[in-house]
């Protein structure tokens, strides 16, 4: 995984930078502070070798780092995609410490990016599914839980972008999970008379009332338990109701249903609040080997579409970047507080209890 151990400074070593206002001008040290996932449950604030950037790559002063769902996953049962022990951590944004020859930014350049970029050369990015590239998940780079995150020059190249001083560095760290949603909202046919139900009123299904709402959407209803969350996402300019008191029964309310809890009985009751004709995105991920069942009845003569969209492509990250550049779009009510690297654990054991959406590390 991309951590790149081959390119460390020796221990002990220091690495002297013509650095920007943002550094002081100081020398790079040989360690960094990095939060490191030893196995499920088990986060460690440890001391680790700074990665030196190779050719077109980027060595970033983290600014900000958010937390993410996928990162609470793999804390509390582990991840496939996320080996252990690891460096945890694929949202940020930050200042350019170090450039490596022909790298695309310069040292001092605030910076917003994702954590992961296409081959654009394999079976599926060649059909335009870059989502699907045969190596975006084995190429992504992880470990924004630390003090500087090494960018690989492909991710330098397409998913790293300037960011403006009119977005704070905290608000910029959002751009890899607005993506996915921006994916998935590429993927639909969507009027302005466009009626959409969100389940879960999590970070994601928050982001989802953003992006419809960006794309003209004024009919959005947001489902949950959460008061708190729910009430955010009215903020956000959802109409909100509690999972329970879903409006069902009306043939014609709902063109568009969004799940967003991966839970796989929402999974299967999403079909339920779709109009006929309609679409049901199946956007939270179940864990491995579950299985659902669906009324195939229903699904064939009310002629229900189901989509279950995955990671994102260099379109959808475009997308995304210009939502939250828009000066009419405001994320900051999903910042819960900031934390210290050194409260790593318990930020993770507070999301899992439902306090706050994302919290903000700044190493």
């Amino acid at each position: 995984m991309a951590f790149y151990l081959s390119r460390f400074l020796p221990l002990g070593a220091k690495l002297t930078l013509n650095t920007a206002p943002e550094t002081d001008a100081r020398e790079l040290p040989a360690t960094m502070s990095a939060l490191i996932l030893e196995s499920p449950g088990n986060l460690q604030l440890e001391t680790v070798p700074v990665p030196m950037p190779g050719p077109g790559e980027l060595l970033v002063r983290v600014r900000a780092a958010t937390t993410c769902g996928t990162d609470l996953k793999a804390y509390l049962r582990g991840h496939p995609m996320i080996p252990m022990p690891g460096p945890l951590g694929h949202e940020y944004s930050g200042v350019v410490f170090a450039a490596g020859p022909s790298a695309p930014f310069q040292v001092g350049d605030a910076v917003m990016g994702v954590h992961s970029a296409p081959c654009q050369t394999c079976f599926w990015c060649q059909r335009g599914q870059e989502n699907l590239c045969d190596s975006i998940m084995e190429t992504k780079v992880l470990g924004s839980y630390a003090e500087y995150l090494l960018i690989p020059s492909r991710i330098a190249k397409l998913n790293v972008f300037p960011k403006p001083p009119e977005i704070s560095f905290e608000i910029a760290s959002l751009l890899e999970p607005f993506s996915c949603v921006a994916q998935a909202i590429s993927m639909l046919e969507l009027r302005s008379d466009t009626t959409a139900l969100v389940i879960g009123p999590g970070a994601i299904g928050l982001m989802f009332v953003a992006g419809l709402r960006a794309m003209g959407l004024t009919d959005v209803t947001l489902a949950g338990r959460n008061e708190a969350r729910l009430a955010v996402g009215k903020t956000l300019g959802a109409n909100i109701c509690q999972v329970s008191n879903i409006p069902s029964g009306d043939p014609h309310r709902f063109d568009l249903v969004i799940e967003c809890t991966g839970q796989v009985e929402v999974w299967e009751k999403s079909v339920d609040y779709s109009r006929r004709g309609g679409k049901v995105v199946l956007f939270g991920g179940c864990a491995s080997g579950t299985r659902a069942s669906f009324d195939t009845k229903r699904l064939h003569y009310d002629q229900i579409e189901l989509l279950s969209p995955f990671h994102f492509g260099t379109k959808a990250v475009r997308l995304a970047r210009e939502w939250l550049l828009n000066p009419s779009l405001d994320l900051s009510p999903l910042i819960s507080g900031t934390r210290s690297l050194s409260e790593g654990a318990k930020v993770l054991d507070d999301l899992q209890a439902g306090k706050g959406i994302k919290y903000v590390f700044k190493p």
